[in-house]
């Protein structure tokens, strides 16, 4: 639905030529759920996120910092609210300052105590270190200082164990005002009490100098099978008694003693009761409750155990229930410096991922706190949140001429099954045709995930009119990687019904298949009137049908490898292409996202469908959004810029617009100064007056007209200055008519009732 292509066409040569194209994010569609307008609908989704504190903008109040593991993105959010008031207002200009490398699990602790925030991440083999070298007229700032964070044990150094999947609890243990570590060793069965030996060593809490002091840190055993936890359990390795006589005993791990593992655990630790000695709130891979253990100690790290455990932690609200291995964090979410509780999935599958950030509010003390549960998608409320790897694709549903914005997933939590189900989101557009604003009106678009299809996994729909009816329907791909036809069963500018399918075949008879995940595209590529089909593959390559049909469909297949086209990268296998092809005043640009997360741009499509597409950029603008990126494009607002919706794994969107160029090299419009469209909107024929044109300059004009989706549908030389147009063919909507001289284009909006 491009309303200038003269423009976009501009826009694309000054990439190539000066670098200047490109997109920048815009929020400004309005969103509506359930009766209400969307905070921050276009954040882009959040699945399985770690959460720290930190001041982004130095004005001294802390903001949050959010780490999701499902793609490794950070996303920040400043703390716009008052003392006691929660309002967090979506800030990406700060994610840009931390590092690109960070994986798996990130926390941010001030361990060098000078007020601002660092950086632990997990590194293959335990932990980087990342030291906060900002300032206020820089912001913030890191570099590393430990490459690989090492600890004594055994009277050696070795590299302090920290796994991928748990999270630690890097906290001041022992009150000495430096920053310990409690993390489940490589036995996986007790916590390991990790000192920092800084203010012993130097008197100050600026350094990173280790200790393993206990390999049975609370004296408490976890099962090896479940999460079920053994107190003041002394006849078990690495717990027996006679290898803690004092608090700071480790023994020597042996054959016999390795024989149990159990990996997947994430530590809190806090104090409950401000008895000054550290309790735990633990988390554990396979279940999907948290076990809170009180400490009986009553003095900071004294030798003392675990006495009590409550196994529905926070028994005094609603407990945690978040299908598997549920993490808790404690940040002071409504600046009343109260720290306050949030609790997500800490694992990338199996567990829920639309509504997997519970909030507590702390209505107590912060040594002494009582949590009380508030909301299960804190933040994703705001925001559309679809699950797992969201793939937007706009579509007029209800035949008013304006885009409407369906949203598949690969896989949204279930929770009466607890398994991965593909449904369609619905988003009704029920804005103007300058201002577009969607609605969310269903969460099953056609009850599609009720038809059984490809394992009810990974559903991409593309539409056209393929029976020549007037109406579009619709091809789905799937996660088994075929495709099945649906016929539209509604009238031509009404809703649509899609309600029988049949699995989509080629001129052959055969099922079009090349592995799995299939995320299909209508469009006369060829442009002889008729819809082709290409299908965007697991590979990272692209199948390319063309429709040889007369009437109806005939997709005789061409070649599995259009264009030379692979956004698998270097290294990888996979790919996952979700491509759009964009008309610009007549010349195909190609826009292909992929599993790596970045946007790969091509030219000289146009013509050369048996050549090979020219990459211009495989990165473009460096957009970083997350893994499984998936572009939706089209001008929703008549204006000379268009949307790019774009979908990752995370399970939401984020909304693009186009950057305004100017009109590099073009004259002022000495020829067509103006023309008219009559009548407008119209259900027929139209005249097209051009003015008072001489024969000449009559001669140097062209009338264009586009759909929605910016392909161009007709274009012709005028007879005249006075031309009937008959519409007749075209169905109700909108459409471009762009007349092109010799010094210009000026561009109108036609509606058709």
């Amino acid at each position: 639905m491009f309303k200038n292509s003269f423009l976009l066409v501009l826009s694309i040569i000054s990439f190539i030529g000066y670098g200047q194209f490109g997109f920048e994010r815009n929020g400004a569609i309005d969103v509506i759920k359930d009766g209400e307008s969307q905070k921050a609908p276009w954040v882009g989704g959040m699945d399985f996120c770690q959460f720290s504190s930190i001041d982004l903008d130095f004005d001294g109040v802390d903001d949050l910092f959010v780490f999701d593991r499902t793609c490794n993105k950070v996303m920040t959010f400043l703390q716009k609210g008052g003392p006691g008031e929660t309002d967090y207002e979506y800030a990406p200009e700060y994610e840009k300052d931390f590092p690109t490398n960070m994986h798996d699990w990130t926390l941010l602790v001030d361990y060098d105590c000078d007020g601002l925030e660092d950086i632990f991440t997990y590194a293959i083999g335990g932990t980087t270190i990342y030291r906060n070298t900002g300032d206020e007229d820089g912001g913030n700032s890191f570099e590393i200082v430990v490459p690989l964070l090492a600890s004594e044990i055994y009277g050696g150094d070795s590299y302090m164990f920290l796994s991928e999947q748990d999270i630690p609890a890097i906290v001041d243990i022992d009150g000495d005002g430096d920053k310990d570590i409690l993390a489940f060793g490589v036995s996986g069965i007790s916590v390991e009490y990790h000192k920092n030996l800084s203010m012993e060593l130097y008197g100050n809490c600026d350094s990173l100098d280790f200790e393993t002091k206990n390999i049975c840190w609370g004296k408490f055993r976890e099962d090896a099978a479940t999460n079920e936890v053994t107190l003041w359990d002394t006849t078990l390795f690495p717990c027996r008694a006679v290898d803690l006589s004092d608090e700071f005993a480790v023994i020597e791990d042996t054959e016999d003693a390795r024989q149990d593992r159990h990996k997947g655990s994430s530590v809190l630790a806090l104090d409950m009761d401000n008895s000054g000695v550290m309790d735990l709130v633990l988390g554990d891979v396979a279940y999907k409750n948290l076990v809170l253990l009180m400490n009986s100690g009553e003095e900071v790290n004294a030798d003392s155990g675990m006495d009590e455990q409550d196994l529905e932690f926070p028994s005094n609200s609603v407990p945690v229930d978040l299908a598997v291995f549920p993490a808790a964090f404690h940040v002071d979410l409504n600046n009343d410096g109260i720290r306050d509780l949030i609790v997500a999935p800490n694992v990338q599958s199996g567990s829920e991922n639309a509504e997997s950030v519970w909030r507590y509010m702390n209505i107590g003390e912060d040594l002494e706190p009582e949590f009380i549960y508030e909301e299960p998608d804190f933040l994703q409320g705001d925001m559309i949140e679809n699950g797992t790897s969201s793939l937007p694709v706009f579509f007029d549903h209800n035949g008013d001429g304006l885009l409407d914005l369906l949203l598949s997933s690969a896989g949204r939590y279930d929770t009466l099954s607890g398994n991965q189900k593909c449904k369609i989101a619905y988003y009704e557009n029920i804005g103007t045709e300058d201002a577009p604003k969607f609605e969310f009106i269903t969460g099953d678009y056609q009850d599609l995930s009720t038809m059984e299809i490809g394992n009810t996994l990974a559903f991409y729909p593309t539409f056209g009119d393929l029976d020549g009816d007037g109406d579009e329907d619709m091809i789905m791909g799937e996660y088994e990687g075929f495709c099945y036809y649906f016929e539209n069963t509604g009238e031509a500018g009404s809703p649509a019904i899609f309600d029988t399918f049949v699995t989509l075949e080629d001129s052959e008879g055969t099922d079009i298949f090349q592995g799995t995940y299939s995320y299909p595209l209508l469009k006369d590529l060829d442009r002889d009137g008729d819809l082709d089909l290409v299908i965007g593959r697991r590979t990272g390559k692209l199948q390319y049908l063309e429709n040889t049909g007369i009437g109806t469909y005939n997709f005789e297949h061409v070649t599995n490898e259009l264009g030379g086209v692979n956004v698998s990268g270097d290294g990888f296998i996979q790919g996952h292409a979700v491509v759009q092809f964009v008309d610009l005043d007549g010349e195909y640009q190609l826009i292909v996202g992929s599993k790596r997360g970045n946007i790969y741009y091509y030219d000289n499509v146009e013509g050369n469908l048996d050549g090979t597409f020219h990459l211009v950029d495989s990165n473009l603008d460096n957009l970083d959004e997350g893994t499984y990126t998936a572009p939706a494009i089209a001008n929703l607002n008549g204006d000379d810029r268009f949307e790019m919706v774009l979908g990752n794994r995370r399970g939401g969107v984020i909304l693009y617009e186009s950057v305004p160029k100017n009109n590099i090299g073009i004259q002022p419009n000495e020829l067509v100064r103006d023309f008219s469209i009559y009548p407008n909107p119209t259900n027929g024929n139209v005249l097209i007056n051009l003015g008072s044109l001489s024969a000449h300059d009559l001669k140097q004009a062209t009338i264009v007209i586009y759909n929605l989706t910016g392909e161009q549908l007709a274009s012709f030389k005028p007879s005249s200055n006075s031309i009937v147009v008959d519409l007749s063919k075209y169905v109700k909507g909108t459409y471009l008519v762009n007349v092109v001289d010799a010094k210009q284009s000026i561009k109108k909006k036609l509606v058709i009732q």
